[in-house]
């Protein structure tokens, strides 16, 4: 569990320290930006900690897997299961805002493979059958990018 000061500042100081934060986050403008603010920003275990509370409520959002699985692939308590989950049933707007488009993005490339897969349904005369089938395996297998 992150530490925080036994000496708390004023509430108007953590407010503008929080919109100091805010904008920090705002400006900035590209994955690369975003990747060095956060390396300077968090420790190694942060970082972890973070990402893994996101891929929570991915998967929660997404559906499919119940706590023991998620707990199970991203080794983490059920109890923080359990509060994503509090979260996205009261409230979750900020993660639906940025996981939703992230999931749309995966199910359209899942749809255009395989579109793909039903066109290139026969391999063109004179392939080698079983390269052509572990070509497509492998294909496959990139697209859907899982978790464990």
């Amino acid at each position: 569990m992150p530490q925080i000061s036994k000496h708390p500042a004023s509430p108007q100081v953590e407010k503008r320290v929080y919109e100091i934060f805010i904008e920090s986050v705002k400006n900035t403008k590209s994955a690369d930006e975003v990747i060095d603010f956060l390396n300077d920003l968090l420790t190694s275990t942060e970082k972890i900690m973070l990402s893994k509370r996101v891929a929570v409520a991915f998967l929660l959002l997404k559906g499919g897997y119940d706590y023991r699985q998620i707990s199970k692939i991203l080794r983490v308590s059920l109890g923080t299961i359990s509060r994503i989950h509090a979260v996205l049933t009261l409230q979750g707007e900020g993660f639906r805002k940025i996981l939703f488009p992230i999931m749309n993005k995966q199910a359209m490339k899942k749809a255009l493979g395989e579109l793909g897969e039903i066109v290139n349904i026969l391999p063109h005369k004179g392939a080698n059958i079983g390269e052509w089938k572990k070509t497509k395996r492998e294909a496959r297998l990139k697209r859907e990018k899982p978790f464990y």
